[in-house]
């Protein structure tokens, strides 16, 4: 199985931010466990090799050590390990996803427009990736799949926290039954200890979010990684330079946003709104 190259990129970042705190140079460090300057900057760029005795080593020299020291180690002995995502054939910006998701100990979305997928019921996501028209049946089912499988990770111990605009909680995706369903799974869901929904309304200041949609995804040994969408996929920033700007959008929204008992009041709301005009709507038909 082939290392997973979204934890090897992340590792080689986590041994290269230990080095800079060390205050050594690429050059120097390679010297002093005796490697040459270009193997430990393909290491730090995520290409390997990694040798768990070696890395050891390496941390060694940077006086890496306690916690942070296992957990680097820890992964390096876990590269070979395949996620479910991999054993899955999921796509491959799914699996890098996945991957990120997997080890995040806090993630934080911005959603606009539509309810994040961690948290759709399985209608609600039915009928949203069926407005995908290239996607037969099969594979609206596989996505369905994997999407069940990547919100178990709600289950754990990652803080989750969702920024929700207004449009999101009121578009009507498949029915207005199912936008109820809906309402109703995110009023249990905002329950967990470790999950926060916040609702942004429409005159609340947020101009940065008119980006869009967004996720951040923190860890504890490397910097955080931005998932960006847009109408032709994802792209992942994780960069300062470019995962500034969103760390300042969710800044600002944390800001405006409602708490969490008045967001959790308004979803309930709207969803004994959405419950009536939906009787109204069968009373009609009849």
């Amino acid at each position: 199985m082939a290392k997973s190259k979204v934890k090897a990129k992340r590792l080689g970042a986590a041994l290269r931010q230990s080095r800079e705190s060390a205050g050594l140079s690429l050059r120097d460090a390679a010297e002093g466990v005796g490697w040459d300057f270009n193997r430990l900057h393909r290491i730090e760029k995520g290409q390997g090799p990694y040798n768990p005795e070696e890395i050891s080593g390496l941390l060694g020299l940077y006086r890496v050590t306690g916690d942070r020291r296992d957990r680097i180690l820890a992964t390096v002995r876990s590269l070979d390990e395949p996620g479910w995502w991999e054993l899955a054939g999921v796509t491959k910006t799914m699996g890098a996803l996945a991957d990120y998701e997997n080890d995040a100990q806090k993630i934080t979305q911005w959603a606009p427009m539509l309810i994040p997928g961690l948290l759709q019921t399985m209608d609600y996501a039915r009928a949203a990736i069926q407005f995908d028209p290239n996607l037969d049946a099969a594979s609206v089912e596989a996505r369905l799949t994997v999407r069940v499988r990547r919100q178990q990770i709600l289950k754990g111990d990652v803080e989750y926290r969702v920024f929700l605009g207004l449009t999101a909680l009121k578009a009507t995706v498949g029915s207005r039954e199912i936008l109820a369903r809906q309402l109703a799974a995110l009023l249990n869901i905002g329950q967990q200890d470790n999950i926060t929904l916040r609702v942004v309304l429409p005159e609340a200041d947020a101009r940065g979010a008119l980006l869009g949609p967004f996720s951040v995804l923190e860890f504890d040994e490397w910097q955080p990684v931005v998932d960006v969408e847009n109408l032709r996929g994802t792209v992942f920033l994780d960069t300062e330079e470019h995962t500034g700007i969103y760390l300042g959008v969710l800044s600002q929204l944390n800001a405006v946003a409602l708490g969490e008992t008045e967001s959790m009041r308004l979803i309930e709301r709207l969803k004994e709104e959405v419950e009536g005009s939906a009787d109204e709507q069968r009373v009609a038909q009849v």
